[in-house]
């Protein structure tokens, strides 16, 4: 049962990590016709913590999914 929670998280982290980067690379923070002095860093757009969170959530279902140990049942 962890290989199966630790392939939900990793997909959904996984998702929503680039899914995150791609707002924000697309965001008026990021592009290049706005005026520098106007640019956001990542934390400053709002977008850094939900990706350090999604973050975890990838890390948690990767170590879930190679370090767990199920019996084989034939």
């Amino acid at each position: 049962m962890s290989k199966i929670i630790g392939g939900i998280f990793t997909v959904i982290g996984t998702l929503c990590c680039m899914g995150l980067c791609f707002l924000y690379m697309n965001s008026s923070a990021y592009l290049s016709y706005n005026d520098p002095a106007k640019h956001l860093s990542y934390f400053e757009t709002g977008y850094g913590v939900p990706t350090l969170l999604f973050g975890l959530m990838l890390t948690i279902g990767l170590v879930f999914m190679f370090f767990s140990t199920e019996p084989n049942r034939k």
